[in-house]
């Protein structure tokens, strides 16, 4: 499909945004890396990263991608409050681009309560008045758009942040190295055309996004923006865990309302990477398609950029195919106002 058949009603520009995606990660990392954030590295045991919807993916794509290799144990937490085990020795990390968040301010509120440690990343609202309140030190984010517009503010402050303190091992040219390649593949339109061919084949259809680690998070983040962008009910199906469970599910499914596709790293755990023979075989039994998608990388964190960047595009091609507006989500707004009358 030519570049540009695909007609989107795009009344805020999600589009520009979401192709300022390396820009964004470029920008993150300069404001923070300069920063003197006041947080001693043997000040804290293990980190909580704290925040809901496209705020809470930014943490849960570094756990995904970090988890195995760090000393300090990483939790992520989209709920109210905080795990009973946290305490003084565990840092939080909020992260809410509103700073407006029930849930996060609640999350907050615990941790002053219990004299954690705490580093606020948000473009302002309450949260920002509770950090100047509690001494709290503020990662602010000076962008304009929908939370899950601004990943690459967000989760490139939260790489930033972990790698100042010492809890990732990541370097500035590692980390620009990614983004470089983030930046060559934008302005290539096979890219482009990929993502637009794949939202006309998944018209009518039920995606399941199939992902193992260091991906597993990048398939939350599609479902989560094929749900926000394209207003489609999405599903996704980390592995190993999909085995055990949703492959089950295909025993009565309805084969012409599904398409799965296949997430592939390079840097996965080999047994992983071997089940794509066998889910192909039991999918293609079931009649539901299965669609394997891979990058080519030079690194874990550059497949994830590279992922995550198609992954965004495909949501908001496929809400042209769906004749909507990508930015709107009228129903989340209703249901925040409903919450203010409880």
């Amino acid at each position: 499909m030519a570049e540009g058949q695909i007609i989107v009603e795009d009344s805020e520009h999600l589009l520009e945004k979401t192709l300022e995606f390396h820009v964004q990660l470029e920008k993150a990392w300069t404001s923070i890396w300069t920063r003197d954030l006041k947080i001693k590295t043997d000040s804290f045991d293990r980190v909580i990263i704290s925040g809901m919807g496209g705020s809470g993916i930014a943490g849960a794509l570094l756990a995904d991608l970090y988890g195995s290799k760090v000393t300090r144990p990483i939790t992520t937490w989209a709920d109210y409050g905080l795990p009973g085990w946290a305490d003084a020795r565990t840092l939080l990390i909020a992260v809410s681009y509103s700073g407006e968040t029930e849930e996060e301010l609640d999350s907050v509120k615990v941790a002053v309560e219990r004299k954690m440690p705490i580093v606020a990343v948000t473009s302002g609202g309450k949260l920002e008045e509770m950090s100047g309140i509690h001494g709290i030190p503020l990662l602010k984010i000076d962008y304009k758009s929908p939370p899950r517009a601004a990943l690459g503010h967000l989760y490139g402050s939260l790489l930033a942040l972990a790698t100042k303190i010492g809890l990732i091992d990541l370097t500035e040219k590692l980390y620009f190295q990614a983004v470089d390649e983030l930046k060559k593949t934008v302005i290539q339109k096979h890219f482009l055309d990929k993502a637009e061919d794949l939202a006309v084949s998944l018209n009518n259809k039920v995606p399941i996004i199939m992902a193992y680690s260091p991906l597993s998070a990048v398939a939350k983040r599609y479902q989560n923006q094929l749900n926000e962008n394209s207003k489609t009910f999405a599903l996704a199906a980390p592995l190993p865990e999909a085995c055990h469970n949703i492959i089950v599910g295909t025993e009565f499914a309805v084969p012409e309302k599904l398409q799965a596709l296949l997430l592939e790293s390079r840097y996965g755990f080999s047994r992983n990477i071997a089940r794509k023979k066998v889910l192909e075989k039991i999918f293609s039994q079931k009649d539901i398609p299965l669609v394997p998608l891979s990058v080519k990388s030079g690194s874990p964190l550059a497949e994830q950029f590279l992922f995550l960047h198609f992954g965004d595009l495909l949501s908001f091609y496929l809400a042209g195919v769906y004749g909507v507006d990508p930015t709107p989500t009228e129903v989340i707004e209703m249901l925040k106002t409903e919450l203010t009358k409880l």
